[in-house]
């Protein structure tokens, strides 16, 4: 595929092969029923939750009761119908609740546009994102974005209802669409995931919920360090996505491959050959959870070919819902 392409031909391709994403599909990922617990984890933060409400009280959204009016009240609240019913002056009290704002970070650089079974990384990536945001919005929080690829950031500021989604989806689609076969020589590489992770920790606030979708790959000592402050100010989850030939390698035979340049042959049959590859996924993906474990952020992975609605139900407490494999 190339950018000269018309739009309407990437979405024909998305949504036959999983190689774009479309605002039609993630419209549709509306009907899933997925009810999620995207509570962090900071109990001093709880307060701060969506549809939780705050210890104290005053002019609010929420009705909470009337009581005898007592000095100091503002007259604004003075509540004139139980007032005359009653002959005593009373005052309507509010429970204000706050709305969190819940980040989700996700990533489109070319090290997503990869995929051997189902559909690519960078298309998972984004509908994870839309069905994380769906259940946001049904929760009464607040969904802001922040969306990387190989040379840009670009934020979406937290807001509530449809219109809110809706531009954080136009805003994934363009960055997913703008995904295409480059040498590697061509790719600009500009902003690293150290460094949206840099980026995002200047725009997140204390009290906020930050969900991380990537393949964390490479995941260098300074995103570790972006992770670690990230995770004192917002509860953090993460999500990982990979790919299964990404863990082990198809079976034995021999592959041609190419990243739009360069191209190579692969014979897959030498037994150390998958033994090695094995192996190097195996300590990357430990080095990996390791880096997230002395972070405090829960890590989640996931494979291209999983069935994404079972696994956030499994990961996140989801209570009920229907299922769709895609």
């Amino acid at each position: 595929m190339t950018s000269k392409q018309p739009l309407q031909e990437r979405d024909n391709a998305a949504a036959m092969g999983g190689v774009y994403s479309t605002m039609a599909e993630l419209t549709e990922l509306k009907g899933i029923n997925l009810e999620l617990n995207l509570s962090g984890r900071k109990k001093a933060l709880a307060t701060l939750a969506g549809s939780h409400y705050s210890a104290f009280r005053g002019r609010g959204i929420d009705f909470d009761e009337s009581r005898i009016y007592q000095p100091g009240d503002d007259i604004r609240n003075i509540d004139w119908r139980v007032t005359a019913r009653t002959g005593r002056t009373h005052t309507k009290v509010f429970r204000e609740e706050r709305e969190r704002p819940v980040y989700l970070m996700v990533d489109q650089r070319h090290s997503m546009f990869f995929g051997s079974k189902t559909a690519f990384k960078s298309v998972v990536a984004a509908r994870i994102a839309a069905l994380l945001a769906w259940s946001v919005l049904k929760q009464g929080d607040r969904i802001g974005g922040f969306l990387f690829n190989d040379d840009s950031v670009q934020e979406v500021r937290p807001s509530k209802g449809k219109r809110g989604i809706q531009s954080f989806f136009r805003l994934l689609i363009q960055f997913n669409q703008a995904l295409e076969l480059q040498p590697a020589g061509q790719r600009s590489m500009e902003h690293s995931l150290s460094e949206a992770l840099a980026g995002l920790n200047q725009v997140v606030r204390p009290g906020s919920l930050t969900v991380l979708i990537s393949d964390f790959r490479p995941l260098s000592d300074d995103a570790s360090h972006w992770l670690s402050l990230l995770r004192n100010k917002s509860d953090v989850l993460a999500i990982q996505i990979a790919d299964p030939m990404e863990r082990q390698l198809p079976k034995a035979g021999l592959y041609g491959f190419s990243d739009g340049d360069r191209h190579l042959r692969l014979n897959t049959a030498p037994q150390p050959v998958r033994q090695r590859f094995a192996i190097r996924y195996v300590e990357q993906q430990a080095a990996l959870k390791q880096v997230f474990l002395n972070s405090g952020i829960p890590l989640l992975e996931l494979f291209t070919d999983d069935d994404i609605v079972a696994k956030l139900k499994a990961s996140y407490g989801a209570r009920s819902g229907g299922s769709a494999r895609r």
